[in-house]
């Protein structure tokens, strides 16, 4: 992994803060997708949206409320595979982002009034907990964590019984996670390298980084690299169905393959 990251300080400091000052994380995040980002602005429109919070009472409704009266919505199915859904301050420019940068600018408001808040890990789509009501970041709703899951699991999908509050580790990790996704569908393959040296960098014994770095390689048409570090990946594994997944992955880079979809 490449020792002259970006932002590898600020990031760190905000890993080691643990789940507070997640904003020197995130503003981080848009230094690196935007060198000319202006972070100035960035606290004081969080500062002004806390502000309009306070003027009608701090609660979990009014914060609701105010987001949705500023104009926050989702994004369309043809918006997700953009860099700036990451760079908060584009989210906060155009009213649009995905589902982690609106839970991370929730918590930068609530760092400004008496709500607690914190990030929820949650499959599919990342949530927030403000003041211990879950809040859907989609549609700036409450969410009835029971009944949701309870619906998934009707539907045969895994969720966690209870919610799992989420580290600074967790968000920063995921946003990265979600660029180099970004980056693969546009044939990126350097920049989703580097998306995933900030994963690797976050939590440097993840298996995960590893398996998307070999994933990376297979693009390029690299085997023997994305060999290596499958098997760096599987060495850090204790879960037998992911050493599985890695040992068939291994299994197909040792035939070798002309599909683009040797690793899956």
């Amino acid at each position: 992994m490449p020792q002259d990251l970006r932002c590898a300080d600020e990031l760190l400091e905000c890993v080691h803060a643990g789940s507070t000052n997640l904003l020197l994380g995130v503003k981080a995040v848009s230094q690196l997708l935007n060198p000319e980002v202006d972070l100035a602005w960035v606290d004081s429109q969080l500062l002004d949206l806390a502000g309009k919070v306070r003027t009608h009472g701090e609660s979990v409704d009014t914060l609701l409320k105010t987001f949705h009266d500023e104009g926050f919505l989702g994004l369309a199915a043809d918006e997700f595979h953009e860099y700036s859904n990451s760079d908060i301050e584009q989210v906060l420019r155009t009213r649009r982002g995905l589902p982690i940068t609106y839970v991370a600018m929730i918590i930068g408001v609530c760092d400004h009034l008496s709500l607690p808040s914190h990030g929820v890990n949650f499959p599919g789509v990342f949530l927030a907990q403000v003041d211990d009501r879950i809040i859907n970041p989609i549609d700036f709703s409450v969410l009835d964590y029971d009944a949701f899951t309870t619906d998934l699991r009707k539907k045969d999908i895994s969720v966690p019984d209870h919610p799992e509050l989420a580290s600074n580790a967790d968000i920063l990790k995921r946003m990265f996670n979600n660029l180099q996704e970004v980056a693969s569908v546009k044939g990126d393959v350097v920049r989703r390298l580097e998306f995933v040296d900030y994963m690797q960098l976050i939590e440097p014994n993840d298996w995960y980084s590893h398996f998307k770095r070999a994933e990376t390689w297979v693009s390029m048409g690299d085997y023997s690299a994305a060999k290596a570090e499958l098997e760096i990946a599987r060495d850090l594994l204790d879960d037998e169905s992911a050493i599985a997944m890695i040992d068939q992955n291994l299994k197909r880079l040792t035939i070798g393959s002309d599909d683009d979809q040797v690793m899956h």
